[in-house]
């Protein structure tokens, strides 16, 4: 009896296991959907901080079809990138998706008071891909992100996607950071 005391209290709780495989850095795993979300710190009340959101939104090259609501902004990604040299990722380490790949989705943000929320789902990405032989014509190669960083259930994360995951949410963060707008 004592044996199997001691050998259940070193098995990992389950609950915890299953909770850290559903989020990892600001991406959560949520039904058959990935989010990623942050939370930028504004001291200020809502109606000061909107119009610097709108000022942010208008800025970016990526963001279309920006709706306002009662607590923010919904709207569309399109022509997103990511600088991939500017977090020091190199062409060999990095998948082409990240360097040559344009990314769609959508982003909802909540603007609150001292602070704004940032809700990024629906990610897409699409490349072309030069095929290989005599012609050398290129192929679109795309597909949903959560398919790419997702195990095959979609129960938790690659590990060999979390360096990649770290790049994609670093670069979401920068450039929905209110002190990163062009006016500024």
């Amino acid at each position: 009896m004592l044996f199997c005391f001691l050998f259940v209290s070193f098995l990992p709780p389950l609950e915890a296991t299953s909770q850290e495989l559903m989020k990892y850095d600001l991406f959560q795993l949520e039904g058959d959907e990935l989010y990623w979300r942050n939370t930028y710190e504004y001291s200020g009340t809502a109606d000061d901080l909107r119009p610097l959101v709108v000022q942010m939104l208008k800025s970016k090259f990526f963001t279309f079809n920006v709706i306002r609501n009662e607590i923010g902004y919904n709207g569309e990604i399109r022509h997103y990138a990511v600088d991939c040299k500017r977090y020091d990722r190199t062409y060999l380490n990095t998948p082409r998706m990240y360097w040559d790949g344009e990314w769609t989705g959508k982003f909802k943000v909540e603007v609150l008071p001292n602070q704004y929320r940032v809700t990024v789902y629906a990610l897409y990405f699409e490349k072309m891909e030069q095929s290989v032989g005599y012609y050398r014509n290129e192929k679109p190669v795309k597909g949903r992100y959560i398919d790419v960083v997702t195990r095959k259930n979609k129960q938790g994360f690659r590990k060999s996607e979390f360096s990649n995951l770290e790049l994609m949410s670093l670069s979401l963060k920068d450039n929905f950071d209110i002190k990163n707008t062009s006016e500024h």
